[in-house]
């Protein structure tokens, strides 16, 4: 006990220590200056100072309001872009870059990360005593409206992930791919609400204004926002057209877009800490060669790597994939009877979700289930459906139906029939399938010709989809 007692009282000693030298910190202060007087006041910031006034931006920390600067000495600036110095609009920028809302205090001597936001709305990464890639020089200033910390490297504005792929020649059979594809959104900015849904997503009024968005930014991230990390890879020329080519026969015209979709990854992954997989953000498994990295670029939000090779397995971009029971895309519209969304253990003790109709006294009743971007090739298919477990009324077997629209005959054909005996909890195979083309699965589950209870009843934990591959 006692040697809890101590520990206790060592981390709380700690503790107080760290808010003790945070708050000597932050009540030593000149409430004499503010941080424009403080920056003028220092010779060796005579040029970040000069850039400060030019810009407008003294006013700026002249004000009442709190910021924190992260100034570069004049050695630090002797080798700033002319391109820079001489545009307006990038100087301003530039400074803008080393400037955030509110104050911040660096914590020497740890690994602390905070993110900040700067008024240029890019982020910066201040780990202990460096701002981005420069280290902090001496003890920070504080004034009456903020904090001021002189750097000794020059901190340029970095594109961010979206910004460095449209200006980059690195891969331009992907980015020119990635920049065109667009879809019809609606203008949310400008249409009008109505109301609001279940999950709390506006209802917008009849014919809302709509506008041209990038189908990536929806469907499978927006690289430009600036307040998340990702880890972009572009493909060169050649290694693109050879992977493009791997998935024709599965994806069709749809083929790029099932490449692309799998080149961003959640975080930034510095070259140190590159595993040799990651997964994307789509959930696919992505093969990494530090040997195939031509080059990287650091980005506002994230790192980008320009790559010769990315060899995907066929089996993760063709991966097996399930129908959850529970989540139906329909129902028959006739329904008279019980719809239950059902959490059981199965017979390990394994906890499941599944769907029952039971008792509906409908013929023919069914259950629509919808899934997008189906590859084209053979699978073989399983179901789950688990009957007459504890407080199941459905006791007795029944046999329900699997019929999936024929988009030729424009009707929905017989895939399969399932006889559900009570307590089974293993799949049941019940055929192989081959889409007629790329794209919608449109199945439907339906009950007996029956109305009679415990004859037409349907349930459905999943239906998996397990693809034969060569």
């Amino acid at each position: 006990m006692n040697v809890l007692v101590a520990l206790a009282a060592m981390f709380a000693l700690n503790a107080c220590k760290k808010a003790m030298d945070e708050h000597v910190a932050l009540t030593n202060v000149d409430n004499t200056v503010n941080l424009y007087e403080q920056l003028s006041a220092q010779a060796n910031l005579s040029k970040f100072t000069a850039y400060v006034k030019s810009t407008g931006y003294d006013q700026l920390l002249s004000s009442s309001q709190n910021y924190t600067v992260w100034a570069p000495t004049n050695d630090a600036l002797a080798g700033l872009d002319a391109s820079i110095t001489g545009d307006a609009a990038k100087l301003k920028d530039y400074v803008a870059n080393h400037i955030a809302l509110t104050t911040f205090v660096a914590s020497k001597g740890t690994t602390d990360t905070i993110k900040v936001n700067l008024i240029n709305k890019k982020y910066a990464m201040v780990i202990g005593a460096k701002f981005e890639e420069a280290n902090i020089v001496g003890a920070g200033k504080f004034v009456k409206n903020g904090a001021l910390y002189t750097i000794d490297q020059a901190v340029p504005t970095k594109l961010n992930v979206w910004e460095y792929m449209l200006g980059s020649t690195d891969a331009t059979l992907q980015t020119n791919f990635i920049s065109n594809i667009s879809t019809m959104v609606i203008d949310s900015a400008n249409a009008t609400i109505i109301g609001y849904n279940n999950s709390g997503s506006p209802i917008f009024a009849p014919n809302p204004p709509m506008v041209l968005r990038n189908a990536y930014w929806s469907s499978v991230a927006d690289l430009r926002t600036e307040s998340k990390q990702y880890t972009f890879f572009m493909l060169q020329n050649t290694a693109f057209t050879s992977e493009t080519n791997k998935l024709t026969p599965y994806f069709a015209a749809a083929d790029r877009f099932a490449l692309v979709k799998d080149f961003t990854v959640a975080g930034a992954y510095a070259l140190d800490k590159l595993p040799d997989t990651l997964v994307s953000v789509r959930g696919t498994k992505i093969p990494i060669s530090k040997s195939a990295i031509v080059k990287s670029y650091k980005a506002s939000n994230g790192i980008v790597y320009v790559m010769s090779a990315i060899p995907f397995r066929l089996k993760d971009k063709v991966p097996t994939f399930k129908i959850e029971g529970e989540l139906p895309f329909g129902f028959r519209s006739d329904k008279s009877g019980n719809t239950f969304y059902r959490l059981k253990l199965d017979d390990k003790g394994i906890p499941y979700r599944d769907i029952e109709v039971y008792n509906h006294a409908v013929s023919e009743y069914y259950i629509d289930y919808i899934r997008s971007g189906v590859p084209l090739v053979k699978y073989k298919v399983y179901a789950r459906a688990i009957a007459g477990a504890q407080g199941d009324s459905q006791t007795a077997s029944f046999t329900q139906r699997y019929f999936i629209y024929n988009t030729t005959s424009l009707a929905y054909t017989l895939f399969a029939t399932q006889t559900v005996a009570p307590l089974t909890y293993s799949e049941v195979y019940l055929g192989d399938y081959t889409p007629q083309q790329y794209g919608l699965l449109n199945l439907r589950l339906t009950s007996a010709a029956s109305t009679a209870q415990n004859v037409n009843t349907l349930i459905l934990d999943y239906l998996r989809f397990e693809p034969i591959l060569p």
